[in-house]
């Protein structure tokens, strides 16, 4: 089988890349191996932690790191690729919002996590003024979420320090049958109800309006118009339930990302991937790359679990395989690997090197990862492979936790990789 690109991995990075490739017109395909940390994200967007405007203080900081991946796309192209981004979900019915500075995400346990792209269904921390009441609330037997515990942390950031903040349960009939087995009681068990009700024609959403409705009467704040829910409501597109819900309990209505698997970050992953299938890509899943062959400098095709036989051809590879978590690097007694094509690998010969001392120390491990030129091309026995480009988790010289700069990497690397490909024609 023979593509003009080829694409290895479906998360962030891989989707980034496959998306220009395939709106340029190119045969791409994108091979992923499985669920992506998309799966386990919280669907939002980082650029880098910053107190005022990210992109204000990316030249500073790409000048004192001149070989991370920032360094290599340049600020023009960074914002290049997150405004492609933004249209590309917009289009697809999952619009994003951001302001001018980052602004901050509610987490599942009540912390602030600066960031600058959300869904616009997220709770997150803007400009306006915080609400006078704001109400947390979870299902009955639910324990992915627990608002005790999110609303005691965020009491605590000074934004709120004249709101109330109230929890509440709300008891649906229909999930009783999940507390049965905890372990299937889990956000996409329940999502899967509500859109299986909304196809049968049942109202569950009537009685979770009227839910709300009881928990707002009950807290006694005649105030109480903002309510955060956990992300439970749908495995798809779940702005206009959410803007029903709203019209029916006359509430604000906010969702916060679950313990994985993470609902929104699945949807901004299927939501990508219905863009690039529409485009006309090719998506494959289930499809581990192990190997690839070569001429000279050039990798001619890779192959999967399915066996060498089986050759997918390219005129050009994206290599974002993602880093230890997706396999994409591995760790050995002899140390870090890159499994597909052997390629250059940045890592410190001494394991007892590799991490802090403590939980919250710099960890160099986060570090690691494959070595690529000036133009994203991986290095391979010190040469670039001339046909082969890395892009997000897989590659070094950055730390995404640090910097608050993971999934704006995987978005600015992945859309720059496509477009050194478009320029050779």
């Amino acid at each position: 089988m023979k593509f003009d690109s080829i694409v290895i991995g479906g998360g962030m990075a891989g989707l980034s890349a496959a998306l220009r490739l395939a709106e340029a017109g190119q045969k791409t395909l994108l091979m992923a191996s499985g669920q992506s940390a998309l799966h386990f994200s919280s669907g939002s967007v980082d650029l880098l932690e910053s107190e005022g405007d990210p992109r204000a203080a990316l030249p500073a900081f790409m000048a004192e790191h001149p070989d991370h991946p920032y360094s290599k796309v340049g600020l023009a192209s960074i914002e290049a690729s997150l405004a492609d981004l933004q249209r590309h979900c917009a289009l697809q019915g999952l619009p994003l919002f951001r302001q001018e500075r980052n602004h901050q995400r509610l987490t599942p346990i009540g912390t602030l996590k600066s960031t600058w792209l959300s869904p616009e269904t997220c709770a997150c921390v803007t400009e306006a003024p915080a609400p006078d009441v704001l109400l947390l609330a979870t299902l009955e037997g639910f324990r992915d979420f627990h608002p005790a515990l999110a609303a005691a942390n965020l009491a605590t950031h000074s934004r709120f320090a004249h709101s109330r903040i109230l929890t509440g349960e709300i008891r649906l009939p229909q999930l009783a049958a999940f507390s049965r087995n905890p372990h299937e009681f889990r956000s996409a068990d329940i999502a899967r109800l509500f859109d299986k009700q909304q196809h049968d024609k049942q109202d569950l959403l009537t009685d979770l309006a009227r839910e709300i409705g009881r928990m707002v009467q009950e807290c006694g704040e005649p105030g109480c118009r903002h309510i955060v829910l956990p992300a439970c409501l749908s495995l798809g597109l779940v702005g206009p339930r959410l803007a029903e819900l709203e019209q029916r309990t006359g509430c604000t209505i906010k969702e916060v990302a679950t313990m994985p698997p993470s609902l929104i970050g699945m949807r901004m992953q299927e939501a990508l991937k219905r863009r690039f299938q529409a485009l006309g890509g090719t998506f494959l899943t289930s499809e581990r790359v192990l190997g690839a062959r070569y001429e000279g400098d050039r990798v001619v095709g890779v192959h999967s679990q399915n066996g060498d036989d089986q050759l997918f051809e390219a005129n050009h590879f994206v290599l974002a395989s993602g880093s230890f978590f997706s396999r994409g690097l591995e760790s050995r007694l002899g140390g870090i690997r890159e499994p597909i094509f052997d390629a250059d690998v940045l890592s410190l010969p001494e394991r007892d090197a590799w991490a802090g001392r403590r939980l919250f120390d710099h960890h160099p491990f986060m570090g690691f990862g494959v070595k690529t030129d000036d133009q994203l091309r991986v290095l391979r026995g010190g040469t670039p492979l001339a046909n082969l480009y890395g892009a997000g988790s897989v590659l070094a010289h950055y730390d995404p936790v640090r910097e608050g700069s993971g999934s704006g990497v995987a978005v600015a690397t992945g859309w720059q990789a496509a477009g050194h490909i478009l320029a050779e024609g």
